[in-house]
């Protein structure tokens, strides 16, 4: 079995950074370091914030740079299996875990440290129509890579993209950003890495027009209560289903129209925790005698439609209605995107085929298999 390096530089930074919900939530994000041959990567399905050596997985940089020499099926689910048959295989001797599904990006980023995280000031961004032109304006020595699917095809996009802008440049990029998905930041200290990320929040910070009103405002009791009974049948008693109401929500709930810029996932990780979409209700199904049942009924069609049930409810006038705490907070999330995103041409979300990907996806499910274990 290899000898493991020192990398607890690596992670009191994971923790660092994973402990700060400005730029990550729960099990998002992933950080590594080379060290000669050898790549430490976070672990799937591992959270930064309380991380330890046993969360890294040791990976050797000549077997993953070995991977581009390779040919993988066109088929995308055949493709993902042989990717990870390799990616397994890259691990150093005696490494039983499972790396990031980003591992491979990791390692053709010339630089000691990696870290990517998802601030919600970020994908305001990214996950926005004119994020690309407004990037170039406020981070001209950044890279933009379009809209992939995470893992090999989003590696593959960013090792094609680095070429172009080493050709012009003459020196790789240590800031990308990464549509619909996030930021990565390299550096060769970490005092590079925090000041490239001191610089990023503070330049979006002075540009953003506003910042979201989360000022609680009261529910209707009786409503709420109807729900939940609904939601209790459905998902079982144990459920807590936290509830939401406050001056955004509130702004967004009047209409299907209003609640748009909510209506959909922005990242992958939103479609990890709170789902693809919410499951809207008009508030006319209080005026019926059957409401438990209309609301069963909806949420039986969306999981027909979608293949899951939903994760979060919108009732219309009234208030969100989440399966957990986890899910909520990645719909708050959501609403912190999509204020953000005013200040850059308005939301713009996953593309349909990039949400089925993700909802397909045999990592993404790994990934909630460890999260679940890993649950007290």
């Amino acid at each position: 079995m290899m000898n493991r390096h020192d990398i607890s530089d690596l992670i009191s930074m994971s923790r660092t950074y994973g402990s700060d919900t400005r730029f990550v939530l729960l099990g998002g994000g992933n950080t590594s370091k080379k060290i000669g041959d050898v790549m430490y990567v976070k672990a799937s399905g591992c959270a930064l914030s309380d991380i330890d050596s046993d969360g890294f997985v040791a990976m050797s940089l000549p077997k993953l740079k070995a991977i581009w020499e390779k040919c993988y099926s066109e088929e995308a689910q055949k493709r993902e299996e042989e990717i990870l048959l390799d990616m397994m295989d890259a691990r150093c001797e005696g490494e039983t875990s499972r790396p990031s599904v980003e591992a491979l990006l990791h390692s053709i980023i010339p630089y000691t440290y990696v870290v990517h995280l998802h601030p919600a000031l970020v994908n305001g961004l990214t996950c926005s129509q004119s994020g690309r032109e407004s990037m170039k304006k406020l981070f001209p020595e950044a890279m933009w890579i379009p809209s992939a699917q995470p893992g090999y095809m989003l590696a593959k996009a960013v090792k094609r993209a680095q070429q172009d802008y080493v050709s012009r440049i003459k020196t790789y990029p240590n800031i990308i950003f990464l549509q619909n998905h996030g930021v990565f930041v390299g550096g060769d200290s970490l005092e590079d890495i925090d000041r490239s990320y001191d610089h990023i929040i503070k330049r979006l910070t002075r540009t953003i027009a506003r910042k979201p009103n989360f000022a609680e405002l009261k529910v209707d009791n009786h409503r709420i209560s109807i729900i939940k009974q609904a939601m209790q049948s459905m998902y079982g008693d144990a459920q807590e289903f936290p509830v939401a109401f406050n001056r955004e929500l509130a702004n967004r709930l009047t209409d299907e129209q209003s609640f748009f810029s909510l209506s959909s996932a922005y990242t992958p990780d939103h479609i990890l925790y709170s789902g693809c979409k919410p499951l809207w209700i008009e508030e006319v199904v209080f005026e019926g005698s059957s409401t438990i049942e209309d609301i069963k009924e909806s949420i039986r069609n969306y999981e027909i439609s979608v293949g899951i049930k939903p994760k979060v409810l919108a009732v219309q006038q009234t208030a969100v209605i989440a399966i957990d705490e986890s899910a909520m907070a990645l719909f708050i999330d959501t609403i912190k995107i999509a204020v953000f995103t005013e200040s850059f041409g308005g939301p713009r979300f996953m593309d349909n085929d990039q949400i089925q990907f993700i909802l397909n996806w045999e990592a993404e499910k790994y990934r909630v298999k460890v999260k679940r274990n890993r649950a007290p």
